[in-house]
């Protein structure tokens, strides 16, 4: 990494017109424009990550009360025979695959859902940032305005003066 190039100044410096102010206001609107439809649509895939883990849990669910319920059939069901009691535990071996699969699409479900939110929460943290911006600017712009509307109020009675000095 070349450390010559690095400086310690700071990125942001004072506009050398006004008219440049009101332009980067303007542009930075647009910019946070579009960082609202970022965190938007990574909001959006957050939310169907959240949906799709709960469908998961959901079929997880389902899977070990069937299990369950298939295995308390047999525990009652004493007088099975040896070739059915041979599917039977054939049958329960496959449930309880299904089940391991289930429970590693769950795992990857929530580890995507922890991916989509750490990433909505980089472009909400984001936009805050933007936003907090933007009302600087508004409020610098507002200032501004204000201190010309006081100074054109200030200029106003020294117009008659400079007249009545002529006669």
């Amino acid at each position: 990494m070349n450390f010559a190039s690095f400086s310690m100044r700071p990125t942001w410096r004072m506009p050398r017109r006004w008219s440049d102010v009101k332009k980067r206001s303007a542009r930075l609107k647009k910019i946070v424009a579009l960082a609202e439809a970022e965190e938007r649509n990574q909001r959006v895939l957050t939310g169907r990550s959240q949906s799709q883990l709960n469908q998961q849990f959901g079929r997880l669910g389902e899977l070990n009360a069937y299990r369950q319920s298939y295995a308390d059939k047999a525990k009652h069901n004493a007088d099975l025979r040896s070739a059915h009691w041979k599917d039977y535990q054939n049958f329960l071996s496959k449930l309880d695959r299904a089940v391991r699969s289930q429970r590693q699409i769950v795992h990857d479900c929530e580890q995507s859902l922890e991916t989509h939110r750490r990433q909505w929460m980089e472009k909400r943290q984001r936009l805050e940032s933007l936003e907090r911006v933007r009302e600087r600017y508004q409020q610098e712009e507002h200032l501004h305005d204000e201190r010309l509307e006081q100074r054109t109020q200030d200029d106003m009675p020294a117009a008659p003066r400079l007249y009545e000095d002529d006669k």
